[in-house]
């Protein structure tokens, strides 16, 4: 992975690259990158926990949202799933449909996007006797389901795309790129940022930057929005991730930005450490996923606390007796997945919007 940055840095026009540029290689490169890569990324033994590895209570409770809101809204019985990771919500979300809703399971269409060529191994062996449909992208699916109307699912998505990094000096914007030092080694350095797209990007969903704050700039989310917008018709889009408020980017913590790196359950703040060998994440700019939606017709219907949500979706339905003194019992160990889904760090940090996108 080293060799292939070196090489597109030392071909660039200022021997340097930006981090979208060094993102989608140390991330997405075809062979390299971390999520092509044949290794266990998701769980205990991988780099970082979802809501849906920790436990199959997430896609219970969503089988019975989807079912609720295709019927509430006239929606095709169609739910697709953006980045489905190793498949593991799709199953349970689908088994549950088979439990509580029989009919409308032999009725649905699962439509799978996911871009990487390793998990869509390991959601073909997951999912091998359910009615999936599988795609690496938005317009390979498009091609079988060109208008679509229902229900668009995308967990921890939004994060995972590739973004642009600036910093406030003084009246200037400067933006953090990628390139080589004197030892041949990767390193950051700011330049003057004169690309007008960041800046306008800027002007219109953040406004002002504090006194030296660095922040994120998610031009492919806006790009991959725009993509899912202009494809869909009628439908409900739910985007379950982490991210801030417009007013939230202001305040001090957020002084540094969001980019950050996971490797074995380990924080890595320096992104540049080990690429190609972990995953790089930053929050997601709710408000401007809210205001890129309104301009395409999809409106926001909801957003609050995942752990909010989940409660309000009936997550406490399934808490079990204990009369089972044992810990490890299947009962206590559903109880726990529960109170971790509501109670711990990842329900406040983890927020859920829902927009709704109608025929005019």
């Amino acid at each position: 992975m080293l060799d292939i940055i070196r090489r597109e840095i030392e071909r660039s026009p200022h021997f340097a690259i930006n981090y979208e540029q060094y993102m989608n290689l140390v991330l997405y490169h075809p062979e390299k990158g971390y999520y092509n890569r044949e290794q266990q990324k998701i769980g205990r033994n991988g780099d970082f926990y979802t809501s849906s590895s920790l436990s199959d209570l997430f896609g219970m409770v969503w089988a019975n949202w989807f079912y609720e809101s295709i019927k509430r809204n006239d929606l095709k019985p169609i739910i697709c799933e953006i980045g489905a990771g190793n498949g593991r919500f799709a199953k349970s979300m689908l088994e549950e449909l088979k439990k509580t809703h029989p009919d409308f399971y032999h009725e649905v269409e699962y439509l799978i996007i996911e871009a990487s060529p390793y998990h869509r191994g390991k959601i073909t062996d997951c999912l091998r006797n359910e009615p999936v449909s599988i795609f690496s992208s938005i317009e390979e699916c498009q091609s079988k389901v060109p208008d679509f109307c229902g229900v668009i699912f995308c967990n921890e998505l939004l994060d995972a795309l590739p973004v642009r990094v600036v910093e406030q000096s003084k009246s200037m914007l400067y933006e953090m790129v990628v390139t080589l030092n004197e030892r041949s080694k990767l390193s950051e350095k700011k330049v003057l940022c004169k690309d007008e797209n960041v800046i306008s990007w800027i002007e219109k969903y953040v406004g002002r930057l504090n006194q030296g704050q660095r922040i994120e700039i998610p031009l492919k989310m806006t790009e991959w929005l725009l993509n899912l917008y202009g494809w869909i018709k009628q439908a409900v889009v739910v985007f379950v991730d982490y991210g801030y408020t417009r007013s939230q980017w202001k305040e001090p913590i957020l002084q540094s930005g969001s980019l950050r790196g996971y490797m074995a359950h380990q924080m890595i703040s320096d992104p540049i450490l080990y690429p190609g060998e972990m995953d790089l994440t930053s929050h997601v700019h709710w408000d401007a996923v809210k205001m890129i939606g309104r301009e395409h017709g999809a409106n926001c219907k909801m957003f609050q606390s995942q752990g909010m949500f989940l409660l309000e979706n009936g997550i406490l339905n399934h808490l079990q007796e204990t009369i089972n003194t044992d810990p490890f019992s299947k009962e206590h160990k559903q109880n726990r997945a529960i109170r971790s889904l509501v109670l711990s760090s990842m329900a406040d940090q983890f927020q859920v919007m829902i927009q709704k996108k109608t025929v005019t």
